[in-house]
């Protein structure tokens, strides 16, 4: 049985951020994942200045496809729709390409591997009877088997989305976003990134069983047209699901943590995750540290400040 000090599964933005934390720091992790890197992840896939800050990079060392997104158009309402356009200075990636980046920009040695079966074992916990490790981090998403083992179910909206992205010309450089779309609390989205556009719409799946998804995505579509921002007809969207709305009242147990999606994380205006993730590995990788502790108080709430007003009103919106 191989022992290792801190063992992180899942390798996405929250597992790739702690694992460079705690290696910065001289401190031996292990990435447990059970599919290899790269591969494809349905995000709309903003990423804010502070990300970069937090992660210590720059726009120029990026070496994939980074779009800077200068222009937010939100429109808002149902039938009569109003518009406004606000200047911004946030980031469209891939994740494709982000996250393998950002997992081997850390350094830390990653294993392809499932994880079935986690048992706390004195001061630490047995993995699949093939690792042990003092400190565990999930990261594995909403369905993180560290989460099932360790803590109590979710609490919270499961967020359903219906989005795709695939590779076309950029016709339309501005990031949009529709409030409210398919239910009250929902939105859809267009946004431009290097060579590819990701579309899509998203809501509480309380409210699944009234969405005609069939509709909702030619409504969609229509849109997108009147925005010039297509000039065919896109592939068909898939589905992508995951808790946000209350955070976990626990999400530190003993010497286990969950980040990113494994703890709710996302934040209240745009159910954004990248950010929240980030913010938490590095969070939770200072608490391993000694350096600091782990509270998702102080994770952000709001990807776009701005929106932290509206975003209380758009249910007034819908009739």
């Amino acid at each position: 049985m191989r022992y290792v000090e801190t063992i992180i599964v899942g390798g996405g933005p929250g597992g790739s951020s702690c694992a460079w934390e705690l290696r910065r720091q001289g401190r031996e992790c292990l990435v447990l994942d059970r599919k290899e890197m790269p591969r494809l992840k349905l995000c709309a896939g903003w990423v804010t200045r502070k990300v970069l800050k937090d992660l210590a990079i720059t726009p120029s060392e990026y070496p994939h496809g980074l779009i800077k997104l200068k222009r937010f158009k939100l429109i808002f309402g149902r039938g009569r729709r109003f518009a406004a356009t606000v200047k911004s200075s946030q980031y469209s990636i891939r994740r494709v390409e982000f996250d393998a980046w950002l997992l081997k920009r850390s350094g830390v040695e990653t294993v392809t591997h499932t994880v079935r079966q986690v048992t706390p074992d004195d001061d630490g916990y047995i993995i699949d009877d093939a690792y042990r490790c003092r400190f565990l981090v999930g990261a594995g998403g909403t369905n993180c088997p560290v989460k099932k083992a360790l803590f109590e179910p979710d609490q919270g909206d499961l967020i359903v989305t219906q989005e795709v992205e695939f590779e076309a010309p950029i016709r339309n450089s501005s990031c949009i976003l529709w409030f409210p779309f398919a239910e009250p609390w929902g939105y859809a989205w267009y946004v431009p990134k290097a060579n590819a556009i990701n579309i899509g719409f998203g809501g509480r799946r309380a409210r699944l069983e009234k969405w005609d998804r069939a509709r909702l995505w030619d409504d969609l579509l229509a849109l997108l047209r009147k925005e010039e921002c297509l000039t065919e007809s896109p592939p068909q969207p898939k589905g992508y699901s995951y808790y946000m709305g209350r955070r976990r009242k626990q999400a530190k147990k003993g010497t286990a943590y969950l980040i990113g999606d494994a703890a709710g994380l996302a934040t209240v205006d745009l159910a954004e995750g990248i950010g929240p993730a980030v913010e938490s590995g590095i969070l939770a990788a200072r608490d391993i540290l000694g350096k600091g502790s782990y509270s998702l108080r102080a994770i952000s709430r709001f990807t776009l400040p701005f929106l932290k007003r509206a975003v209380l009103r758009i249910a007034t919106l819908a009739p």
